[in-house]
């Protein structure tokens, strides 16, 4: 975002000389050259980041890019979830890791940075939770962003089996250890994941979110 669309529009310009009115006309800017609404607003969050911490540092007085306005967001394509037998059947086509893994998200609600960043003292057996302490993204590990994201989960019988059953079959199971780690310790690439098994999984299973996904991926290749 800051190499791409920031520094080519705005690197030339002293951090004072960034006006609400300079941000609004490159937000009018993005729009009209066909950006989607996700687009702007991921890098509208960007620059105001980089405002944010200029009024920390003393640099401005208040953070110009607050109150642009902004286009609306809009679902470009259906959400839908799966359904107790489509998950059933996904689970059973998996082979013990990925199984854990998408069992434990769909029972615990886990986000994928918080799932590849459980250790095993995380996990309580006698109290049947979880606690989610931190998240890893692109191989760097870090504390939750809010305060309501460091929480404790409640886990069903069906969650602690799936837990019990990987637990038995790998070697790495101090408090420490990542609980889905790779052969060399380090956290397990989610994309990976999704390319090797989930996907391949459920477009054999014929789940909707696999074949969209595939077809996405082919255009961009094209």
């Amino acid at each position: 975002m800051l190499k791409k669309h920031l520094l080519p529009q705005f690197g030339e310009m002293a951090i004072s000389e960034i006006t609400r009115q300079e941000i609004q006309a490159y937000v009018a800017h993005l729009s009209q050259a066909g950006y989607a609404p996700k687009s702007i607003d991921h890098i509208h969050d960007v620059l105001s980041a980089i405002l944010r911490t200029a009024v920390k540092w003393g640099h401005v007085q208040q953070n110009p890019a607050l109150g642009v306005d902004l286009p609306r967001l809009k679902c470009v394509r259906p959400k839908w979830a799966l359904s107790p037998s489509q998950a059933t059947s996904l689970l059973m086509a998996l082979t013990p890791l990925p199984r854990t893994m998408v069992g434990l998200a769909i029972l615990s609600g886990l986000r994928r940075g918080e799932l590849f960043a459980l250790r095993w003292k995380d996990l309580d057996d006698c109290g049947r939770w979880l606690t989610v302490r931190e998240a890893v993204y692109d191989g760097t590990f870090d504390t939750p962003k809010t305060e309501a994201g460091s929480r404790q989960i409640p886990l069903s019988d069906t969650a602690l089996r799936l837990v019990a059953e990987w637990k038995a079959r790998v070697n790495n199971t101090k408090p420490d250890d990542l609980v889905f780690l790779t052969r060399l310790g380090t956290p397990i690439s989610p994309n990976n994941v999704l390319r090797r098994s989930i996907f391949p999984a459920c477009e054999r299973l014929g789940l909707p979110k696999a074949c969209a996904y595939q077809k996405r991926r082919k255009r961009c290749v094209d």
